[in-house]
C-alpha cells in the first residue's frame, strides 16, 4: 500500500523506517475513524476571525492574453505536463 501511494505522490521511498512510520500514521488514521462524533457540534472556526464577504464580479480578459504568458502552445491550446501515468 505504501509503495502504491508513493508511486501516486511521485516520492521514493527507499527508507524502511520510512514505511513503517508511515504504516503507523495510516494504523492512528484508521483507529479514529472508530471514534463516534455524532452528538458532537460542528465547528466551522475555532479562531475569532469573521468571514470577509465580497461581491463577485466579472472580468472578461481575451484568451490570448493567457495565451501569450504561457511559455508553449500547441493550436491555441495551453500545453502543460502529464498529471496521469498509465496503471502498471
Amino acid at each position: 500500500m505504501i509503495s502504491k501511494i508513493a508511486k501516486l505522490a511521485n516520492l521514493i521511498v527507499e527508507d524502511k523506517k520510512m514505511e513503517k512510520d508511515f504504516s503507523s500514521i495510516l494504523g492512528y488514521v484508521d483507529k479514529l475513524k472508530e471514534v463516534d462524533v455524532s452528538e458532537i457540534k460542528e465547528t466551522s472556526n475555532l479562531s475569532c476571525s469573521n468571514n470577509v464577504f465580497r461581491e463577485d464580479v466579472e472580468i472578461r480578459k481575451d484568451v490570448t492574453d493567457l495565451l501569450n504568458l504561457m511559455p508553449e502552445k500547441e493550436n491555441n491550446y495551453l500545453k502543460v505536463n502529464e498529471v496521469f501515468e498509465e496503471n502498471d
